[in-house]
């Protein structure tokens, strides 16, 4: 079924076939259609499921032809090199099955009879099924063409050479990876450049001195883009990465060797000109500046640089015969944007007596923002200085319980298994911050530069991973070091109830699942490591993130609460601070110091945990308090907090721990003086028991029980 609509506007017709069944369009199809082929100015083919092929040689006899417009015909794959037709301005073939660019090189091919040489205004192949651009293919004068959402795989070099293309655009071409150094030279009025949705993975820059507005959206695979400098008009710039806007922001470090061409460069120039004002007269400099075929001093210097810069590709532009077979420039410019003078990246009038310059600023989107500012990875030097002494006192603290405790021989107990759990979990908090502090180093001034290489490779997911896992492993082993201690010394009299050594193991396993989960929701989508140049889950952006971010939080809390909650247990069934013995004696003295060591242990787990959360849940619920170069203080100083404490107050400070450590010293045979020197200081004194010619003191049955349920308890809180 056919349905055509007739459109006349004077003596012209638009011709529109919908719902056609024809697998040829003829010329004998569209005069059967009741349409005089002379009159013809727009020719369009909707939604034609068995078109297969398209006779372009009829296409002459529509001599006013100005749009030719296929859609939704998926069996049309290819159609041949198109005749010359002058008045052609859209040539259109959307969604249908193209699998090359058809020839439209002669489609305004220049006869005797008309010296001017008309221009496309759009060229559309979107939605079809390009795979690749063959050299030469689109040698068009065209105001726009798009190649949005084909297969397109690679762009090879020259594919656009000999062409006039001001605007050009391959979105949504999710296969395009590749873009040879040499893809869009020999295009040199190339303005827009359009290359969104796609799989790039770097820009080059030749044939795009001209260019001025770029759109590399959605397009993650982008690693680095190109100086300022080789996009010598450049306004606007809409990217996908953050840190990429930096690098037109700050020119002379993303890449200093081409600044300090520039500036070089920029010396010359700027002496030129004050020579050449020197020397010229007014009326010359007039009669120069009016004579086409008379550079100015300006355009010399910069046709001078260019030359020497790039070699021939740059120097083109300034000849008036560079389309030999089309004519001059100054046909089309009244077709294009105007001519712009090839500056040196900073904006000139062109005339030296009136030499000015001033950095041109570029529009770049997505600006930087709270999560990715244009800084370095700490920011600050203090910070930078101050974050290695954190990692040595986490790691040396932490291999320093590991090593005692896993090296000597003696029964593990359930503290000992716990405290070498909470020390592995904290020693991977320092390995954390020990890669961001060398990676720190590496990009030391320019970190914009690796941002890409480092927030999306392997080594910032695993750096991410050791910070979530440590920092959810060493919570839940804290709360189960303190569940344990509360546990034994409430019941310290039945030996029965206390926690095994397999009940313990069991526990941690599922510690360790819990941790893995946890640390690993960011790899597999949700939150992510990426984020943030200090690679934690910060941003959110669904759901599904704030969720993950709240479970974060409700864990430090809820651990926080229970730790609070059992120690003031503790606390209270020791004594309640010497309320018994009327806050006098050595028994006093002693909850006192337990009171304070658990205060401190407390006190830690709030410094570390409320921070770090408080400013969280405020970024959580939209209204951040806090952006990321000041939350890398409370990366430094609050969030590794219980990675440098914990080993001092867990287990290096304790009696137990020394013991250790002097019995491993003793086993090497080193430092015997040491030995001697620990024997002595903890030798008991003489009593009865020891000494027998010394008289035993009486002591009350009564006393004597409350001594030794309270030594019991004592030596229960020993490892606090």
């Amino acid at each position: 079924m056919i349905e055509n609509l007739k459109l006349c506007a004077g003596q012209r017709e638009s011709v529109v076939l919908q719902r056609t069944n024809i697998t040829r369009l003829t010329a004998r199809v569209i005069r059967a259609a009741g349409f005089d082929l002379e009159q013809v100015e727009h020719l369009t083919v909707m939604d034609a499921p068995n078109l297969e092929h398209v006779a372009v040689e009829d296409l002459t006899k529509m001599p006013n032809l100005k749009s030719f417009f296929i859609t939704q015909a998926p069996l049309l794959h290819k159609i041949p090199p198109l005749p010359a037709l002058p008045e052609l301005r859209t040539f259109m073939i959307t969604t249908s099955g193209l699998v090359e660019i058809p020839n439209l090189s002669h489609v305004h091919d220049k006869n005797s009879a008309d010296s001017s040489i008309p221009i496309l205004q759009a060229i559309d192949l979107e939605g079809n099924h390009i795979k690749r651009i063959p050299t030469h293919s689109l040698r068009v004068r065209a105001d726009q063409v798009s190649l949005n959402y084909n297969l397109i795989e690679e762009v090879p070099a020259h594919a656009f050479k000999n062409s006039q293309i001001s605007k050009l655009s391959f979105k949504g071409n999710t296969k395009l990876h590749k873009l040879d150094d040499k893809a869009f030279a020999g295009n040199l009025l190339l303005r827009q450049l359009d290359l969104s949705n796609t799989a790039i993975t770097s820009l080059p820059t030749k044939g795009l001195e001209k260019l001025e507005i770029l759109k590399i959206e959605k397009t993650p695979s982008l690693k680095y883009i190109p100086s300022i400098y080789e996009f010598q008009h450049l306004e606007k710039a809409f990217l996908t990465h953050r840190f990429h806007c930096c690098a037109f922001a700050f020119p002379e470090r993303h890449n200093p060797a081409r600044h300090a061409l520039y500036e070089t460069q920029l010396a010359i120039m700027a002496q030129r000109c004050g020579k050449s004002n020197q020397m010229k007269s007014p009326e010359k400099r007039e009669r120069r500046s009016t004579n086409p075929d008379v550079k100015t001093t300006t355009e010399r210097i910069a046709y001078d640089y260019n030359s020497t810069e790039s070699g021939e590709d740059y120097a083109l532009w300034t000849s008036e015969e560079y389309f030999s077979d089309s004519g001059s420039f100054e046909d089309y410019e009244g077709e294009f944007h105007d001519p712009v003078n090839n500056s040196v990246g900073v904006t000139y009038f062109l005339e030296c007596d009136n030499f000015s310059l001033s950095r041109r600023q570029v529009e770049c989107r997505p600006l930087p923002n709270a999560l990715n500012p244009c800084e370095d990875v700490m920011g600050w030097s203090w910070l930078r200085a101050s974050v290695w002494f954190v990692i040595a006192a986490a790691v040396v603290g932490n291999i320093a319980v590991l090593l005692v405790l896993l090296t000597n021989h003696v029964e593990l107990t359930v503290p000992r298994f716990l405290m070498c759990h909470l020390a592995f979990s904290d020693l991977c908090t320092g390995l954390y911050l020990f890669m961001i502090a060398v990676v720190d180093l590496r990009s030391y001034g320019e970190f914009f530069n690796y941002a890409y290489d480092w927030q999306y490779g392997v080594g910032c997911k695993i750096a991410g991973f050791f910070s979530v896992f440590s920092g959810q492993l060493s919570v839940f082993t804290l709360t189960i070091v303190t569940l344990e201690r509360w546990f034994a010394i409430t019941y310290a009299i039945y030996l029965e109830r206390r926690i095994s050594l397999k009940a313990a193991a069991k526990i941690m396993i599922g510690g360790w699942f819990f941790s893995f989960v946890m640390a690993g929701f960011p790899l597999l989508g949700i939150s992510d490591y990426s984020s943030t140049s200090i690679c934690l889950p910060v941003e959110s952006e669904g759901i599904e993130d704030a969720v993950y971010q709240g479970s974060l939080f409700m864990t430090n809390a809820v651990a926080w609460v229970t730790i609070v909650v059992c120690y003031v247990q503790i606390y209270r069934s020791l004594g309640g601070g010497g309320e018994k013995y009327g806050g006098r004696g050595a028994a006093a003295a002693a909850e006192r110091r337990i009171a304070n060591k658990m205060a401190l242990l407390i006190g830690t787990d709030l410094l570390c945990w409320a921070p770090v959360a408080f400013f969280g849940i405020t970024a959580l619920a939209g209204v951040p308090l806090v952006d990321v170069s000041h939350g890398k203080v409370l990366l430094v100083f609050f969030y590794p907090l219980n990675a440098c404490a914990n080993p001092f107050l867990y287990a290096i400070l304790t009696k137990q721990y020394r013991r250790d450590f002097i019995t491993l010293i003793s086993r090497t045979g080193m430092c015997t003086w040491l030995v001697e020197k620990y024997k002595l200081n903890t030798s008991p004194p003489l009593t009865a028991h020891t000494n027998p010619s010394a008289p035993a003191a009486h002591v009350p049955l009564v006393d004597y029980q409350r001594s030794v349920s309270q030594i019991t308890k004592n030596g229960e809180a020993e490892i606090l």
